[in-house]
């Protein structure tokens, strides 16, 4: 599966659409200019993506036969992995309850479950079982805004809050039509 492009406005950037294959043909257009704290967010953001691919696609054995060593990581590095694997594991199921109204995309980054979900709000899934895909999902993120925070030059833990904006704006802007947005006063518009 492949994500159309993606046209990013000045306060929104590349932080967090899928991960595996997508995340790695992601098109990016830039409209208008970005801050330099976006700048080196989204480079950090692409550097993941490559780092997953990298230790995906990495082969046991080589061409004679050889077992070969895999790359180096380190703790965060496989954990930041680990949940761009999962987020592009559970996306459909997100995709639905985006695009239904149940949950949304709030300005901090992460997904708000907007109200009371009903047993059969979603085919196939529950409503203990919504909620507990809605924190695993909200667990990767933090993850991977753990390791944006960590790996981005300069960047201070005290600038955790303008990241996960950012982080917000991609989320947003891959969000399905329908899905619920939640603007920087608080507010939720649809999309």
């Amino acid at each position: 599966m492949r994500l159309p492009p993606i046209r990013i406005i000045p306060a929104v950037i590349l932080v967090a659409a899928g991960c595996a294959g997508p995340l790695a043909n992601v098109n990016l257009n830039v409209v208008g200019e970005q801050t330099a704290l976006e700048k080196q967010v989204l480079g950090t953001y692409k550097s993941l993506g490559e780092d997953l691919m990298i230790y995906s696609s990495v082969r046991g054995v080589d061409e004679t036969g050889a077992l070969k060593v895999p790359p180096k990581a380190t703790d965060s590095q496989r954990a930041a992995c680990q949940a761009m694997r999962n987020r592009e594991y559970n996306r459909d199921d997100i995709v639905k309850m985006l695009a239904s109204g149940i949950a949304g995309e709030g300005n901090d980054g992460f997904l708000v479950i907007r109200g009371e979900v009903k047993a059969d709000a979603i085919e196939g899934l529950t409503a203990d079982q919504v909620g507990k895909l809605v924190e695993e999902e909200n667990a990767n993120r933090r993850t991977i805004l753990d390791r944006l925070v960590e790996t981005t030059p300069d960047l201070g833990k005290d600038q955790r809050v303008q990241v996960g904006r950012i982080f917000a704006g991609l989320n947003q802007e891959t969000a399905p039509a329908g899905a619920w947005l939640q603007n920087d006063n608080g507010t939720w518009r649809k999309k």
